[in-house]
């Protein structure tokens, strides 16, 4: 928690952040491995458990931002396979139904103070409606340490 006693919140996307898209990134080995070989058909870029855990330590909440139409269900249990809670989730489908402003991701609505993306266009659309994104590239292979200090 910051000094005002309110829950910081930290979202990432998925598909060329946390999840291999047209880029080849390391994956984490899943913490639940029985359960990764009968349910896991994707896997979660490296430092990804780490980056959580420091998260978590230092009071935020961590949720996942995404654009694709995945369950909720379905990303929790992904991230559950790597030994994380996700404190919130929005698919598509939620921002669909729950977000008014005209932009791909919109954070404010949902209280997330910082979106992890892989898009510079989220990061001028961030710009435009007043919301923080830090943008990390699939090739940059210190990004643990660039959202790190960045917290």
């Amino acid at each position: 928690m910051t000094a005002d006693n309110k829950t910081r919140r930290i979202a990432f996307d998925l598909d060329n952040t946390l999840i291999r898209g047209e880029y080849d990134f390391a994956h984490e080995t899943p913490t639940r491995r029985f359960w990764a070989r009968l349910l896991g058909k994707e896997a979660l870029r490296a430092g990804i458990v780490e980056l959580a855990a420091h998260c978590q330590r230092r009071g935020w909440e961590v949720w996942v931002y995404t654009t694709s139409y995945r369950s909720a269900g379905y990303i929790r249990r992904l991230f559950w396979l790597h030994g994380i809670k996700l404190a919130g989730v929005v698919n598509q489908a939620r921002h669909e139904r729950e977000v008014r402003v005209r932009s791909t991701k919109y954070p404010p609505q949902f209280g997330v103070d910082l979106l992890i993306d892989d898009s510079e266009g989220v990061r001028i659309e961030g710009e435009r409606h007043g919301f923080e994104v830090l943008v990390v590239s699939p090739t940059d292979t210190d990004w643990v340490a660039r959202v790190q200090a960045r917290l």
